[in-house]
């Protein structure tokens, strides 16, 4: 990759250490895969959101990225996708105009996020008081950038202040196959950087699971990202994550997708566990009658922390696991305790984050006879 900056700005490297190949060889070697498939990256235009500081010289500010204590400043960034590399360009031009002097005082960060149809959701953070006033030459700055061909929401934000333009959200497609499926992605909640990737990674999920009469218990399903396709794999989905902000953008995607056969709850992981142990009650399952799923499969995407010990041995009890994991260490020791009853059947690797150490596994497991 050509950039100037990689290796200096804290973002990516250049280290052969970090390449497909030596991740890959790293990760099968701490796992004891010897037989797994690769989906691979582009090596440029890949990610849809960044977060970039803001730098203020000479009454104009400076896109920085921060190493440690310095602040390398950023012209452009390759490993984004093309839409937002050119917005960036815009936005800067626009904030530098001497119109939006007072609007870009005590700017300290942006936060830009680029869905597949070209919307942009922009978060301007502050370290000053956000008031009518500046929602009022917001709207102004939005117009501006409206009648530039840009399609975006602005969300401004300082501490203990949010204020939204219009919409705190935009919709994202993506395609599994020749199908699309709609998300919402919120402002400042998780969603996958690499929309390429995770429609491969989508891909390869959904042809791991058969077509069952039974149904699938989802655990950290995040915004429905593999929640709206799996339904259509199962009678029934029950999926639970622990954020409001999630299960709120997870409800708008089975209702813009017309899934009808999902129930999201906001539980955590161990609530979930008491709750299917009938060890507690909650108030969040008075409508759903719990005695009336019959689950054969589970699938888990957890944070980077993984499973841990009592959620890995609540899953043996399950048919089927597919397990999607961002953490390869934290994989390999809930796989020791999964591998106790179930085979590992399928494995796969996503450079979700090329130029980093970092790498996304998907391992399919079936409980031994």
């Amino acid at each position: 990759m050509n950039c100037e900056n990689i290796g200096i700005c804290g973002g990516c490297s250049a280290l052969e250490e970090y390449s497909l190949e030596s991740k890959i060889a790293r990760a099968s070697a701490m796992l004891g895969f010897q037989n797994f498939e690769v989906f691979g990256s582009q090596e440029v235009s890949f990610r849809a959101r960044c977060e970039l500081g803001i730098y203020h010289k000479e009454n104009k500010i400076i896109y920085t990225m921060r190493k440690g204590r310095q602040f390398v400043p950023i012209q452009n960034c390759p490993i984004l996708v093309d839409n937002l590399q050119a917005f960036l360009q815009v936005l800067k031009e626009v904030l530098n105009d001497d119109f939006f002097g007072d609007f870009r005082e005590k700017l300290f960060a942006i936060e830009a996020l680029s869905t597949q149809m070209d919307t942009i959701l922009l978060t301007l953070v502050y370290h000053k008081k956000l008031n009518d006033k500046w929602l009022e030459i917001a709207r102004v700055f939005k117009e501006v950038l409206e009648k530039r061909g840009i399609k975006l929401e602005v969300v401004g934000r300082s501490r203990g202040v949010k204020i939204a333009v219009d919409k705190d959200f935009v919709i994202e497609e993506l395609k599994v196959g020749k199908k699309g499926y709609f998300y919402r992605y919120d402002e400042g909640a998780f969603s996958q950087p690499n929309p390429k990737v995770n429609e491969k990674m989508l891909k390869w999920a959904m042809d791991s699971l058969k077509r069952s009469d039974e149904d699938l218990l989802e655990m950290y399903c995040g915004c429905g990202n593999f929640t709206i396709p799996f339904s259509e794999k199962f009678r029934k989905v029950l999926a639970t994550e622990i954020s409001k902000t999630s299960i709120r953008a997870a409800q708008f995607a089975c209702e813009k997708n017309q899934r009808n056969n999902i129930k999201f709850v906001r539980l955590n992981a161990q609530e979930c566990i008491e709750a299917l142990e009938g060890v507690r009650e909650f108030r969040r399952l008075e409508e759903i009658r719990l005695q009336d799923y019959h689950f054969s499969s589970v699938f888990v995407d957890p944070p980077r922390a993984g499973l841990g010990e009592e959620v890995s041995r609540f899953l043996q009890r399950f048919q089927n696991i597919l397990y999607i994991s961002c953490n390869p260490s934290t994989l390999a020791k809930d796989l020791e305790i999964l591998k106790q009853t179930h085979k590992i059947s399928k494995v796969a690797f996503f450079d979700q984050f090329p130029h980093t150490p970092h790498l996304e596994s998907g391992v399919l497991l079936h409980k031994s006879n």
